[in-house]
């Protein structure tokens, strides 16, 4: 459960930062590039990503649904990350003036389910960050772009530790 907005803006931003790795890696000739066809280029995938950023904040802070036409800034890699860029923070700027106690506040839902607390739809905006950033980096995967590591604790890496700690 999400239970303090600024604690919630922080972790956002951690894991923004993270995507922002990919992103910077994606080469510019690249940005409309389709692993198949009716699959969404690198430039759609970030553009959906901040318009669903935007979806969640708008939700979370006015208790309405906002859909913003971000598909008229995927023709350049230039316009994307722009986009990118500007809708995120547009959407924690909506976040960051709230009180805490507006998440657990009850918030509509449109597929006819009962209305959910707020701190829900900011887990969605999570979850959302963290899906397209694996759509990216597969993407990089299939286009032999070399990946950043996007964490400093891996498997190898605590197993590495774990057995340097038993030769002590």
């Amino acid at each position: 459960m999400i239970g303090d907005i600024e604690e919630f803006i922080k972790q956002f931003h951690g894991q923004r930062r993270r995507t922002q790795w990919l992103v910077d890696v994606i080469p510019e000739s690249k940005a409309d590039w389709r692993p198949w066809p009716d699959e969404p280029s690198p430039a759609e995938i970030v553009c959906r990503l901040a318009a669903t950023h935007l979806m969640y904040a708008t939700v979370t802070a006015h208790n309405y649904w906002y859909v913003d036409d971000f598909e008229s800034w995927t023709n350049t890699w230039e316009r994307a990350t722009e986009y990118f860029a500007e809708k995120t923070e547009a959407a924690l700027d909506l976040l960051r003036p709230l009180p805490d106690s507006v998440l657990m506040e009850k918030r509509y839902k449109l597929d006819g389910n009962p209305p959910t607390s707020a701190w829900r739809f900011l887990m969605a905006m999570l979850d959302a960050e963290i899906s397209g950033r694996m759509q990216l980096d597969n993407y990089l995967m299939l286009l032999n772009v070399h990946r950043p590591s996007l964490s400093s604790f891996t498997l190898e890496s605590v197993r590495e530790a774990l057995a340097q700690m038993k030769e002590h």
